[in-house]
């Protein structure tokens, strides 16, 4: 992508093809949910310091359907971008 947007913008014709969905392996598959996943586990440590700092925090559950359902939100509209940016999608 970043390779792309690149040439692109010194005048190169850019064809990208996708196996699957657009934004490549690290925004669809990689270091975009494992990031997402990642700042989620630290919430629990992080409230659990909050007390140390005169925060009174109810106990706190994680709504793992919520938190897929927002990652998977998240990709769709970094994949949009993407099919945005470089123009239409075509199907195989």
């Amino acid at each position: 992508m970043r390779a792309a947007r690149i040439a692109a913008g010194h005048g190169a014709r850019v064809l990208l093809a996708e196996e699957y969905r657009m934004g490549g392996s690290c925004v669809i598959r990689g270091c975009v949910p494992k990031k997402l996943m990642v700042y989620a586990s630290h919430f629990r440590r992080e409230l659990d310091h909050a007390a140390a700092f005169g925060w009174t925090i109810p106990p706190a559950t994680l709504d793992w359907t919520t938190l897929i359902d927002n990652m998977d939100g998240k990709i769709e509209r970094l994949e949009a971008a993407y099919t945005n940016k470089f123009g239409t999608r075509a199907e195989a």
